[in-house]
C-alpha cells in the first residue's frame, strides 16, 4: 500500500479545532512511513528529512501554510505545529472537565455513542495533561446513566468489580 492510500485516512490540520485527531492519525500515518517523529535518527539523512517533511505538509490545510513555510525540516515543523494549535491551557481543561461531568447517556443516541464520547473527552482532558484516573472515568460512566440503570450501578457496587473506564464500559456495552 502506498502512502497516497494513507493519507487519505488522516484528516486534514485545520487549526486548534482538530489538532488532536491530527496529531494522532499524523503520527501513526509517519510511523506507517518508517518515521517516528519522537526519535529522528541521528543517520536521518536530508532527503529522508524532505520526504518525512512533505508527507507531514500534505495532512495540512493549506490556509495554514502562512505559518510553516519557513520551517525545514520536519521536527522543527512537528514542534511549530504543537505550539501553534495543541491547546493544553488551564482554560482548555476546564472545558472538558465541563464538557466530561456533563456528558449524560440521554443526550446521546446510543449507548456506543456515549461510551465513545465519554473516552474521548477523557482522553482530551489527560492530553492536556490533567490527571483524572481511571475510577473517576468510571464512576463518570456510571454516573451519566439513567435512573433505570440504578439496580446495574447497585450490582457493580456489590460485586467487588473495581469501578474504572474498562469495567464501566464494558457493564455498559454489555
Amino acid at each position: 500500500m502506498s502512502s497516497g492510500s494513507y493519507i487519505v485516512n488522516v484528516p486534514k490540520l485545520k487549526g486548534r479545532e482538530n489538532y488532536d485527531d491530527w496529531a494522532f492519525a499524523a503520527r501513526n500515518f509517519l510511523v506507517l512511513e518508517g518515521i517516528d517523529i519522537d526519535a529522528i535518527p541521528k543517520d536521518f539523512s536530508e532527503t529522508e528529512d524532505k520526504k518525512a517533511k512533505a508527507k507531514l505538509v500534505m495532512t495540512i490545510d493549506p490556509k495554514l501554510y502562512v505559518h510553516i513555510k519557513n520551517e525545514t525540516k520536519v521536527v522543527s515543523l512537528w514542534k511549530k505545529l504543537q505550539m501553534l494549535f495543541d491547546d493544553s491551557g488551564f482554560t482548555r481543561k476546564i472545558s472538558l472537565l465541563r464538557t466530561l461531568i456533563s456528558i449524560r447517556l440521554d443526550n446521546c443516541e446510543t449507548m456506543t455513542s456515549y461510551v465513545s464520547q465519554m473516552l474521548e473527552t477523557a482522553q482530551r482532558l489527560k492530553g492536556t495533561g490533567f490527571e483524572i484516573n481511571e475510577e473517576w472515568i468510571g464512576s463518570l460512566f456510571l454516573a451519566g446513566l439513567p435512573e433505570k440503570f440504578a439496580p446495574m450501578i447497585m450490582a457493580i457496587e456489590h460485586s467487588g468489580i473495581a469501578i474504572n473506564s474498562a469495567s464501566s464500559k464494558r457493564n455498559c456495552l454489555t
